[in-house]
């Protein structure tokens, strides 16, 4: 958390014989200024790894756009990496979108607490094949806490409980049952030098200490918040 801007980052293993699209709703602020900023990190494919190596116990089970709200026409696709992204302001703007990735609205009207939500929109390509990190910062509406956009929309339906496999990081914040890693990023990580460009793109502090929370098997199927224990300022 930076300024009232979160940072999100989100890695999947993807197996579709489709084009499908990943939807991430986003808890924005409610103005008109700048809200969101998609981030490249295609020069980074291992940013994940990286980060686990905070952990070496075992734990418990080049570009970028910023986006302002807009009205009217086609929704705007951003090249991020190796694929394509798209930021839509509210729920009606999903009908500016291409068919192929709406989110039905079905499942928007048994999702209340998304009624004044925006979207992130990343389209990915049928295949088989692990996704470079998909990175963005946005402007949160509650600086107080970190935002994890974890609940699971599958075959257009949406269920009380879900299987899980996730792994969450935060720096700032940290939930129950959440370890410390031993390590600072800054040891672990590639934040460049005179010569070479952060490859984090400023997404980690160097020497912030990292959590990691863990979840899996069967769980309810919800979005999950942290609370920060103090916002950085500069």
């Amino acid at each position: 958390m930076q300024d009232g801007w979160q940072q999100l980052v989100y890695e999947m293993q993807l197996a579709t014989a489709r084009d499908v699209a990943m939807v991430l709703p986003l808890p924005t602020a409610e103005d008109e200024s700048p809200q969101l900023e998609f981030i490249s990190l295609s020069e980074y494919p291992d940013f994940f790894r990286d980060l686990d190596r905070c952990f070496p116990a075992p734990a418990p089970v080049a570009v970028s756009a910023a986006v302002a709200a807009s009205a009217g026409g086609n929704v705007k696709v951003i090249p991020v990496g190796s694929f394509n992204a798209s930021f839509l302001p509210s729920q009606r703007d999903f009908d500016r979108l291409d068919p192929r990735f709406r989110l039905n609205r079905d499942i928007l009207a048994v999702l209340p607490q998304y009624a004044r939500y925006s979207f992130a929109i990343f389209q990915l390509r049928s295949g088989e094949h692990q996704i470079h990190p998909m990175a963005l910062r946005f402007r949160t509406r509650d600086s107080t806490t970190l935002f994890f956009p974890t609940l699971h929309v599958h075959d257009a339906a949406i269920h009380e409980s879900a299987h899980f496999d996730h792994e969450l990081y935060a720096q700032g914040g940290f939930g129950a049952d959440w370890v410390r890693g031993a390590h600072a990023p800054r040891s672990t990580m590639d934040f460049g030098n005179f010569l070479v460009a952060d490859r984090t793109r400023g997404l980690v502090q160097p020497d912030a200490a990292v959590f990691k929370g863990t979840l899996f098997g069967e769980l309810p199927n919800v979005d999950h918040w942290v609370r920060c224990f103090g916002e950085r300022t500069g």
